[in-house]
């Protein structure tokens, strides 16, 4: 069986998938190849946990420009030789270069193809699908920890994937599962469902889908995880911020002119701008602004904000009890200005966003994992929040939650 491994955030797939390849390669003498597929934002962490975990592997980690996969495909991956076994053991690439590069990357017959956020493939029609359905393999894998996001039909296309013979059909997955349970809650007297009649279709679809998915949850391991403590503190508004707030609100915009004074235009997102003044009024500063508050008033970064205010009084006492600190933001320029804050009572961080090669990313995690003197870690959500080892971080602050609480999990 082609199997799904599904577990929640933080439960080891990519250390078990590892183990995986180590164990058939070591005792089963299962040399692969082995082509695992993940986001970009995680492919410098899969990179080091197989320098980690599974050292004597050779492991061709395929990106890079056109001239450098060129390179590395009739270098590193024999690409020219005639014979059929490559002279790797694993190919760890994107999503983008499977398709990008699939004549030259379809070439072999892979013993496992293994893909991380496999709910990537909830769309049976899109693009990622039908080129992974062009590369033969003896087995199939899906990491995900959300293999159900909103319908039934997702969950038909991930099974479709692994095993096409078996779930060929999406119209008599939907009549076996996704139909009865509609129709349940459609509120006609015909088609109405007990309690119980609705337990037995939900138990049905579990009996049917225990021999294909792996799921693990965090209750099944937390007695074996330390203790978590989570705190929400509630921070009150600067009177700049008031001022501003109540401006945004019955007006719109709000912007500061040269002279310092405050403009109001029309605007149609008041939410995200009342949402940037909670965060900290100097969002709303141009460059040339900002530059001149800084240099006038240098502690006002923190004065003018409640929550950086709470920041500069959490932070020192953090430092003190030997916490390392994640930081994740929502938005680049807010980052920023955490970044200058941290410049300015001196405390040693690093950061990760949106912006920062591929290539850094790796040394960044190498970094503060290795290096204690860093005592911050700065992450925007998007790309810091999936499938990267900060294990020697044990303190995380959500600085600006998410519209959608599942991207802050």
């Amino acid at each position: 069986l082609w199997p799904s491994l599904d577990a929640n955030a933080g439960l080891g797939k990519t250390i078990q998938t590892i183990a995986l390849i180590a164990y058939l390669i070591e005792h089963k003498r299962l040399r692969g190849p082995y082509l695992v597929i993940v986001p970009l934002a995680t492919l410098s962490n899969w990179q080091l946990e197989f320098g980690r975990w599974c050292p004597d592997a050779k492991v061709v980690v395929y990106k890079g420009s056109p001239d450098t996969r060129k390179e590395l495909y009739e270098t590193d991956m024999g690409g020219k030789a005639e014979t059929a076994a490559p002279p790797f053991h694993v190919l760890l690439t994107t999503y983008e270069l499977i398709m990008k590069d699939r004549l030259r990357l379809k070439r072999w017959s892979y013993s496992y193809i293994i893909i991380d956020e496999g709910h990537r493939m909830k769309n049976a029609a899109s693009k990622l699908s039908a080129a992974l359905l062009q590369y033969d393999a003896t087995h199939r894998i899906l990491l995900t920890g959300t293999p159900l996001q909103n319908q039934l039909g997702e969950l038909w296309a991930l099974l479709n994937f692994l095993l096409p013979k078996i779930f060929s059909s999406a119209d008599t997955f939907e009549a076996w599962f996704s139909k009865p349970l509609t129709e349940a809650g459609g509120g006609t007297e015909d088609a109405n469902m007990t309690e119980e009649e609705s337990l037995l279709v939900i138990n049905r679809l579990h009996q049917v889908l225990r021999p294909f998915l792996l799921r693990r949850l965090k209750v099944e391991v937390e007695s074996q995880l330390p203790g978590k403590a989570e705190y929400v503190l509630k921070c009150e508004l600067s009177v700049m911020q008031k001022v501003m707030y109540r401006m945004i609100q019955g007006q719109g915009l709000c912007t500061v002119g040269t002279s310092g004074q405050v403009k109001i235009s029309g605007l149609n997102n008041v939410e995200m701008q009342l949402r940037k003044v909670c965060n900290h009024p100097y969002l709303h500063f141009s460059a040339e602004q900002y530059g001149e508050a800084r240099a006038t008033v240098p502690e006002h970064i923190y004065r003018t904000s409640g929550k950086f205010e709470l920041l500069h009084r959490l932070l020192p006492k953090l430092h003190r009890l030997g916490h390392r600190v994640l930081i994740f933001s929502q938005m680049v320029k807010l980052m920023d200005l955490l970044q200058d804050h941290l410049n300015q009572v001196g405390f040693k961080h690093l950061r990760l966003d949106g912006h920062t090669k591929g290539d850094d990313r790796g040394e960044l995690l190498r970094i503060f994992n290795t290096d204690p003197s860093y005592f911050v870690f700065l992450l925007s959500t998007r790309a810091g929040g999936q499938g990267l080892n900060l294990q020697s971080a044990d303190t995380v602050i959500i600085f600006d939650s998410d519209w959608n609480p599942q991207m802050d999990l």
